[in-house]
């Protein structure tokens, strides 16, 4: 009696706490999961010895009295997480779980089960990598195609374009070389124009006029001979160079007193026979097949006031800057068609062609000699137009080149930017389509194993819910029939410690009744008496029906009827006592 408590532990408990490892006997086991927790500082021998239990169940620690209840809860926690996985090296009471070991069997398949359902998935995400694939490459082909396709159009564009553009600049270069054959003949125009107007060369005599103290305004000039000592040339208005050329001032030395005047403008400068033949007794000046021209609307003075004089010559018009030249060309032509026919009336100039006139005179020049000088003169003049036209020509064709390789330069640098310009936007255009092709195919590939992974966590969670189900229907089956066995061997054991006080006490009784009636009544010694023992009858052994426990899940291994209330059986006979049962 009086023993500590510190002293005192459940036959369980005390069989687990005292278990050795098969392999080494020295040392105890160490328990998966489950430390014991003691406080050194309590005075409770109890809390200081033996203390308590807390086993570490999913991260949290949960605290026991009893060792046995904190290892199956540890256990238990092992087995619902891991399954049909669980070995046996994994669980502390390997013993309490024999079932789930016998029945891996169904684990094997379930796994099997498992790993089918696995394989069906690999090969479902394999089938849907392959589709997002040929999604991918035909979306990649149609991109390819409508890139295509647009860059073919765009080249359509560009062409139609191009040909616009070409046929404009065509246009425009059509209307630049008719502009410049316009403003090539203005230039043949004012080049002819300007060979109209005389040019009187340093020492030339001419009739130049004349004004008192410089009064150029203010009087009527008189007119004096004179020679050219110099000149200069000025602009024509706003224009620079006029149509007949530049306005020329000349300086010239008077040869009747030998004066001089400057700045005197060429429209009051003639050449000496100019003068002459204009000042000569001829009526109104009418000169034969010869007319003057002058032209109103020139800035130019002189074509304005006195102009050039034009000869029909061979039915044909002439241009001539001089009188003297073109009254001489027309007689020239006269006297040629004529020949000793021409009269002195049909002449401009009779005194140049007395040797016609006159048959005894000294032979002039033959008409063959005039007509050779004549045509001598106009190959020079002829000569002279072409290289001007020549000249001008190569001017004109320098200046067009120029202007054509500058249009095709522009045009070639405008198209070279405009390629470039559509290159980046197409490459731009086909990097962004590739982005969002890209981009459409991860999002449905993403989408694709989002939702495979999905249903295959959800077939995984069923099964594993479907298998943590199971397992805990075999624990509380386990923990109930551990309980009934508990609650059984209680009974029974309750049981045979009553029948055994029970026997005790009526030996007891009998002795102390027999003692005091041998001791009242003064009876001789007990003889031989036979050994008496009691036992509990079943009410079945008298026909009369017991009740029977209720039938649930894990009872299969409990004894039908009342088990408890069976005879146990007694220990052999003695030889010296018979047995008798009541």
């Amino acid at each position: 009696s009086d023993i500590p408590e510190h002293f005192v532990f459940l036959q369980d408990e005390y069989e687990i706490m005292t278990m050795k490892d098969d392999d080494d006997d020295d040392e105890d086991i160490v328990w998966k999961g489950v430390r014991t927790v003691t406080d050194r500082h309590t005075d409770d021998p109890w809390a200081k010895h033996v203390g308590w239990y807390v086993a570490t169940i999913d991260g949290e620690d949960h605290t026991f009295s009893l060792l046995s209840d904190a290892l199956r809860a540890y256990d238990s926690f092992v087995v619902s997480t891991k399954g049909f996985k669980t070995k046996k090296e994994h669980l502390n009471l390997p013993g309490d779980w024999d079932k789930l070991f016998r029945d891996k069997g169904k684990g094997e398949k379930h796994k099997l089960e498992i790993e089918e359902l696995e394989e069906r998935h690999d090969k479902e995400m394999e089938k849907l990598r392959a589709k997002a694939e040929a999604d991918q490459e035909s979306a990649v082909r149609m991109a390819v195609v409508k890139e295509e396709r647009k860059v073919r159009e765009v080249q359509h564009k560009i062409k139609i374009e191009y040909k616009e553009q070409s046929k404009k600049e065509m246009e425009k270069l059509k209307r630049q070389y008719e502009q410049e054959n316009v403003r090539r003949l203005e230039e043949v125009v004012r080049a002819e124009k300007q060979k109209l107007k005389p040019r009187y060369q340093v020492g030339e005599e001419v009739y130049a006029a004349w004004w008192p103290d410089d009064k150029k305004k203010d009087e009527q000039p008189l007119w004096y001979p004179g020679r050219v000592k110099s000149y200069r040339d000025k602009r024509v208005g706003t224009k620079g160079v006029g149509e007949y050329g530049v306005v020329r001032l000349y300086k010239v030395v008077y040869t009747d007193d030998g004066t001089e005047q400057d700045n005197i403008p060429e429209h009051f400068v003639f050449p000496k026979e100019d003068y002459l033949l204009s000042t000569s007794n001829i009526i109104h000046h009418e000169w034969k097949g010869v007319r003057n021209v002058v032209d109103k609307a020139s800035e130019d003075v002189w074509a304005s006031l006195i102009g050039y004089y034009v000869a029909i010559i061979d039915g044909k018009e002439q241009s001539f800057p001089r009188l003297s030249e073109a009254l001489q060309a027309y007689d020239a032509s006269i006297a040629k068609r004529k020949g000793d026919k021409t009269k002195q009336s049909d002449l401009n100039i009779p005194e140049n062609w007395g040797w016609l006139l006159t048959p005894n005179a000294p032979a002039p020049p033959t008409v063959e000699e005039l007509m050779e000088e004549l045509h001598e003169t106009r190959l020079k003049i002829t000569e002279q137009e072409k290289m001007c036209v020549k000249s001008l020509e190569e001017k004109h064709d320098t200046e067009k080149e120029l202007a054509v390789k500058a249009a095709l330069a522009e045009e070639r640098r405008r198209t070279q930017d405009m390629k470039r310009k559509l290159r980046k936007e197409l490459t731009v255009f086909h990097e962004n389509e590739m982005k969002r092709a890209r981009q459409m195919f991860e999002g449905d590939k993403t989408k694709a194993i989002e939702m495979a992974l999905s249903n295959a966590r959800k077939e995984q969670e069923l099964s594993l819910e479907k298998q943590r189900g199971d397992l805990e229907q075999h624990f509380n089956y386990e923990k109930d029939k551990a309980m009934q066995f508990v609650k059984l061997e209680t009974r029974q054991q309750l049981k045979s410690e009553m029948q055994a006080e029970f026997n005790n006490l009526k030996n007891e009784i009998e002795k102390e009744i027999e003692q005091r009636l041998r001791t009242e009544y003064s009876l001789p010694p007990p003889p031989k008496r036979a050994k008496v023992s009691l036992s509990l009858i079943p009410r079945s052994a008298f026909g009369m029906s017991s009740p029977k426990p209720t039938e649930q899940k894990g009872k299969e291994n409990m004894p039908e009827g009342d088990s408890l209330l069976t005879p146990t059986p007694q220990s052999e006979k003695s030889s010296a006592e018979d047995e008798a049962q009541i």
